[in-house]
């Protein structure tokens, strides 16, 4: 009799036995390759099951800080498979930043709160918001380890790059200056200190730097970025050749990016032409040559955040002005139609098509497409 009572009170334990050790949730890690060079781009996913389906439940996943690397959260999604019972995906984007064996690691915490919980939130005056009481659960993760391989010390970018350069007069007097731009733009791994232009003795530099497009995507950095310079000298000089060494994970490829070198010629004036005859009461000599460069300076800064602020205004009254998806429908190639999504239609139903456009714009993808996500957009719009 007494076995048969310590087996029925074993069978009335052993649910509660195992509800205990029932996990909150599950979760997995994952990367879409374990071995790249220095600045190529790896995806890594993290993916969080709820299993405990009691109360309300909220996934945290921070990266922990390293100088080893550079890691930018693309995207956190959300989905509702039932009652209490969510799904969340984070997707984060790696850029390693030395050779060698690279371990990345995360801060990972489950929150748990009760429906009575998060209706509080929604009770009382706008004076009277209350956060949601949770339950915080640090939860043990796995490392990922990666095996990174170096690269040249002369490989200044890695990625798909083009580079342009505009030079708007290669003649000047040396009280104005020679403004030249190099536009860069594809999808990589850019350093925030790159500059292309080389250093030039006697020749004083102004610099300012634009991002017309720049977005973290699973392929790295899509960038346009134009660099501005303007350059004053007393004498003659030479804006050298641009030879830049760069790497494409996408082909392996080893490849240079060049633009010519340009002989700039400085024109003597007279100071003595830009004075007065008449010799003011007080004279006080200064530099002019000092206050102008510093002028041109302060204009160039100046004209570069105008450009840009005036260039979003325009772009959104014209196309607050134009019939419904206009401006999709006027678009012609990927890039146009790619800054257009981007800029007015960057909802998340959208993002298939972001990522398809970004293929074909930057990643040498089969341009035919580009009709037919088109007509997707607009029939799904």
């Amino acid at each position: 009799m007494k076995k048969n009572l310590g087996k029925i009170l074993l069978l009335l334990l052993l649910p509660l036995a195992l509800f205990a050790n029932a996990p909150l949730a599950t979760h997995t890690l994952s990367i879409n390759k374990k071995s790249a060079y220095v600045k190529e781009a790896v995806e890594i996913t993290f993916k969080a099951v709820q299993k405990d389906h009691e109360d309300v439940m909220f996934f945290f996943l921070e990266p922990k800080l390293s100088d080893d690397y550079k890691i930018t959260l693309l995207n956190k999604a959300t989905q509702k498979v039932g009652y209490h019972n969510y799904i969340t995906t984070f997707t984060y984007l790696l850029f390693p930043l030395k050779a060698g064996s690279l371990k990345v690691d995360f801060d990972y915490t489950i929150k748990t709160a009760s429906d009575d919980a998060v209706a509080q939130v929604y009770i009382g005056s706008r004076d009277n918001v209350k956060w949601i009481e949770t339950v915080d659960t640090i939860m043990p993760t796995q490392s990922i380890i990666l095996n990174i391989k170096p690269l040249d010390k002369d490989i200044e970018l890695v990625g798909d790059f083009k580079l342009k350069t505009v030079l708007k007069s290669s003649t000047i007097d040396q009280f104005s200056t020679a403004q030249i731009s190099y536009r860069l733009h594809g999808v990589g791994y850019v350093n925030k200190d790159f500059s292309p232009l080389q250093k030039i003795a006697n020749v004083t530099v102004f610099e300012d730097t634009h991002d017309a497009v720049f977005r973290s995507t699973k392929n790295g950095e899509i960038l346009e970025r134009e660099y501005l310079y303007a350059l004053s000298g007393d004498d003659n000089f030479n804006i050298r050749k641009v030879e830049i060494k760069a790497y494409s994970p996408r082909t392996k490829s080893f490849y240079t990016l060049k633009a010519n070198s340009y002989p700039i010629t400085v024109t003597k004036i007279d100071p003595n032409t830009l004075l007065d005859d008449k010799e003011s009461p007080e004279a006080k000599q200064f530099n002019t040559r000092l206050m102008i460069n510093t002028l041109i300076g302060i204009v160039l800064f100046i004209a570069g955040f105008v450009t840009a602020k005036l260039s979003e205004i325009v772009t959104f009254k014209w196309s607050k002005r134009e019939k419904k998806f206009q401006d999709i429908k006027a678009s012609s190639d990927a890039k146009g139609l790619l800054l257009i999504m981007t800029r007015f239609y960057n909802i998340v139903s959208m993002q298939g098509y972001i990522d398809r456009l970004e293929g074909i714009a930057y990643l040498q993808q089969d341009k035919s497409d580009f009709k037919k996500i088109k007509k997707e957009i607009l029939r799904d719009l």
